[in-house]
């Protein structure tokens, strides 16, 4: 079977996220017995194309630009173009926030979507206007377009949400996590540490996790904050801009890390060094992170909110706390800086982790995909 996929970023594009790192790990097991072709954009010193882990990436757009604007404009276009070149059995459509809109541009393909999370209103905090109400009224689009397509999503809350909406053909398919996570010795910072790790937008709630710093440093002065991820200056919003200026202004030699991008090794690192790890996103699709983290037998802090409450077992993966009451996130903090307490709680994380895999995930896509 030959699969054309649709993505705004392939997986090794500087922007990816938690969405790409799904499509590679699902795509490449498929692609060991089907052909799979994915469309993304183009970013500076990327192939045209190339073969990566079993995908056959072809990039679109400048190759002086990353395209997170204009791989929208150049897949609208372009996309019936590879569709009659390759002749795909399926058109997968892997939408993050903006969809690609192919119940109407393709109509005559078979489709199936997978979307990973739903932004709202959270938008707003996340990209400057207008950009931010572009990504707004995407989203709503796709709750028009494509009630009559096969969806699948990660989470609960969102095959919920989506059956709400007249959706009928919506399947549940959790994300897995890395084997290699499982290997990692816990080895405990000498100092309390926290570890953030995602990009440096609204929607993660980086802002929120900065401002707990002051009331728990100065219950604990030896703690040390670890911020790893990059900014998101396109678009960013001012007020987040000036909130993430000030922090790595004053702080730099007061217990705040900004690392920047980390690789998988050195994120594995990471984890096994920090003593929590801080997920205060204001929404998730599911939190491929937290089980990542959990798998090193890393506890998490996060956000009370909707993915999180289905990633995190709270109690005993994890805390879930209001984030957005930055005294309530920095008490829940400092009460779990103890590594007694996480100690208490590292089989538990481990043992959680355990319940999702790739190997299961790949396997039910690729039932969807060949039911279709």
């Amino acid at each position: 079977m030959r699969i054309l996929i649709l993505n705004k970023f392939c997986p090794l594009h500087p922007k990816a996220g938690g969405a790409e790192k799904n499509l590679l790990e699902i795509f490449s097991r498929i692609g060991e017995t089907h052909e799979v072709v994915l469309l993304s954009a183009m970013f500076p010193g990327a192939a045209r194309e190339e073969t990566y882990r079993n995908i056959r990436i072809y990039r679109l757009g400048s190759p002086r630009s990353e395209n997170v604007i204009r791989v929208h404009i150049f897949i609208l276009f372009l996309a019936g173009k590879y569709a009659g070149r390759f002749a795909p059995d399926i058109l997968f459509e892997d939408v993050s926030v903006i969809p690609f809109f192919s119940p109407l541009l393709l109509r005559k393909q078979k489709r199936i979507a997978m979307i990973h999370g739903w932004n709202g209103r959270h938008t707003f905090r996340s990209q400057r206007f207008p950009l931010s109400l572009i990504g707004y009224v995407a989203e709503l689009c796709f709750l028009f377009l494509y009630k009559k397509e096969t969806v699948i999503v990660v989470s609960e809350w969102m095959k919920e949400k989506l059956l709400r909406h007249g959706f009928r053909n919506v399947r549940k398919i959790l994300n897995g996590v890395d084997e290699s996570f499982f290997s990692v010795k816990k080895a405990y910072s000498r100092n309390p540490s926290v570890l953030f790790l995602g990009r440096l937008e609204g929607r993660k709630g980086i802002d929120s996790f900065l401002k707990t710093f002051p009331s728990v440093k100065k219950e604990i002065p030896s703690v040390q904050y670890v911020i790893a991820g990059r900014r998101f200056l396109f678009g960013e919003p001012w007020w987040l801009k000036r909130i993430i200026d000030s922090f790595e202004k004053n702080y730099p030699k007061s217990g705040i890390t900004f690392a920047g991008y980390v690789s998988e090794e050195q994120k594995r690192d990471l984890f096994s060094s920090s003593w929590l790890f801080a997920m205060p996103s204001r929404t998730e699709g599911y939190g491929i992170a937290a089980i990542e983290a959990n798998a090193t037998g890393t506890f998490v802090i996060g956000n009370d909110a909707e993915g999180l409450r289905e990633a995190i077992r709270n109690g005993e993966t994890g805390a879930l706390v209001d984030c957005r009451d930055v005294q309530k996130f920095s008490k829940e903090i400092i009460e779990w800086l103890d590594t007694r307490k996480l100690e208490g709680r590292k089989e538990k994380c481990i043992a959680w982790a355990k319940t999702h895999s790739w190997e299961k995930s790949a396997k039910l896509v690729e039932e969807v995909i060949l039911n279709s």
